[in-house]
C-alpha cells in the first residue's frame, strides 16, 4: 500500500513514524478507503466551489457592465464596486460542512456576509461567527433567504429537515445535497422542490501507484493544479488518473442553473447566452448557443424574446440537448480550462499580495 503515500508527509521515508506503521495486516487492507474518503471530500468541495464561482462570475461581469468603475480610484474615494453576489446557505456544519464553507470562502468570491449557516450547535462555530458569517439554528431562514442551500447533514436527518422547510423554500432556491446516501428522486420527493442537485461519484479499483495527497487539507490540495484538474467532472484526465470523479451532469446542471438565474438579472436571451459563454468557456469563445440547451418545442420561447426556466431535477436525471454537446472534446477542454481558473485565481491573488 506504499503507493498511497502523502507527498506532503516529511516522514514518508521513515516507516516507523508513518501512518501505516501502527496498522495490523488486516487493517492495511482498508487503507485505500482513507485515500478515497479524502478524495471524496476534495471533489465535493471543489465542485461546489466551481458551481458557486461560475454563478458569481456571471453576476460580477454583469455588475461591471451596468456599474462601470475605475478600480484604481476606488481606494482613494473610499468606495467599493457594486456587488450582487449569490447568497449561500448551509444546513449542517460538521466536518464536511466546515470544509465546504472554507473552500467557498477561499475560491468562489464568497464573503462571510454572503453566508448563513444553520446547525444545532451554532455556538460552537465561533471562528465562522467572528469572521462575519451568520450562524443560527433556523433551517427555514436559510431556505427562505439563500440562492443556494448546501445540505450537509447526516442521511438520517434529511427527512426531518425536509418536513421542516419544504413549505418555506423560495421558488428560485437551489437545494444542493452533498449527502451521497440519499438519492436525487428521494430528495425531490422529500423537499417537494424541483431545483435539487446531488453529488454523484464513480470510482475505480484503487491503484497501487496513486499519489493522492492524503493528509493535505482541502484548500491546499486544490491550490495544486494537477489535483484541481482531477476534480473536474468533464476532465478526461480525472477519469483516467483520479481516485474518484463526479458525474459530468454537474457541469450540465451548473450551465442550466446559470441560465435559470438570468431572468432574475433582467437580461435578454442574447445577453444570457453571452454571459454563460464568458463564464464557462472563456471570453474569446462562443461555443454555446441556445440550440444546445433547448429542444425544438422550447426554442420558440427564445424566438419570442422570452427566457426559459429549466427543471434542474429533470436535467440531473435525463439526457438533455446539452448532454450531446458535451461529448465534444473541444468544448470539454474549454470547460476544463475555465474550471481551473477558479483555483488559479487564488494563486494569482496570493502572488500579487507578496509583491
Amino acid at each position: 500500500m506504499s503507493g498511497f503515500r502523502n507527498l506532503n508527509d516529511i516522514a514518508h521515508d521513515l516507516k516507523t513514524l508513518g501512518f501505516e506503521s501502527g496498522l495490523s495486516s488486516e487493517e492495511i487492507k482498508y487503507l485505500p478507503l482513507r485515500v478515497r474518503s479524502h478524495a471524496f471530500t476534495v471533489c465535493i468541495c471543489a465542485n461546489a466551489s466551481y458551481f458557486v464561482a461560475k454563478l458569481n462570475e456571471i453576476r460580477e461581469i454583469l455588475s461591471e457592465i451596468r456599474h462601470p468603475v475605475n478600480r484604481k480610484t476606488l481606494k482613494f474615494v473610499k468606495k467599493t464596486s457594486h456587488r450582487n453576489a449569490v447568497k449561500i446557505g448551509l444546513i449542517g456544519c460538521g466536518r464536511l460542512g466546515t470544509q465546504l464553507i472554507t473552500t467557498l470562502l477561499t475560491f468562489s468570491d464568497v464573503r462571510p456576509e454572503d453566508v448563513i449557516i444553520s446547525t444545532r450547535k451554532p455556538h460552537e462555530l465561533a471562528s465562522f461567527r467572528d469572521s462575519g458569517i451568520e450562524c443560527v439554528f433556523d433551517n427555514r431562514r436559510v431556505v427562505q433567504n439563500c440562492h443556494i442551500v448546501f445540505l450537509a447533514c447526516l442521511p438520517c436527518q434529511v427527512q426531518t429537515i425536509a418536513e421542516e422547510v419544504r413549505d418555506h423554500i423560495s421558488r428560485d432556491c437551489i437545494i444542493y445535497s452533498v449527502v451521497t446516501a440519499v438519492s436525487l428522486p428521494r430528495l425531490k420527493q422529500l423537499f417537494h422542490h424541483n431545483n435539487v442537485i446531488k453529488t454523484e461519484f464513480t470510482w475505480p479499483a484503487p491503484a497501487e501507484d496513486s499519489t493522492w495527497p492524503v493528509g493535505c487539507n482541502v484548500t491546499d490540495t486544490l491550490k495544486q493544479e494537477e489535483y484541481a484538474e482531477l476534480t473536474c467532472p468533464v476532465s478526461r484526465r480525472a477519469q483516467s488518473d483520479g481516485v474518484v470523479w463526479q458525474s459530468t451532469k454537474l457541469c450540465e446542471v451548473a450551465l442550466y442553473a446559470a441560465l435559470n438565474m438570468c431572468p432574475l438579472l433582467s437580461v435578454t436571451a442574447d445577453e444570457a447566452i453571452h454571459l454563460v459563454n464568458l463564464a464557462f468557456v472563456g471570453p474569446k469563445r462562443q461555443d454555446l448557443s441556445w440550440s444546445q440547451f433547448l429542444d425544438a418545442s422550447s426554442s420558440q420561447l427564445i424566438k419570442d424574446g422570452n427566457l426559459p426556466v429549466f427543471d434542474l431535477y429533470h436535467v440531473g436525471m435525463n439526457d438533455t440537448p446539452l448532454t450531446k454537446a458535451l461529448e465534444s472534446e473541444d468544448l470539454r477542454d474549454a470547460i476544463v480550462q475555465r474550471y481551473s481558473t477558479v483555483f488559479d485565481r487564488f494563486k494569482s491573488a496570493d502572488t500579487s499580495s507578496k509583491t
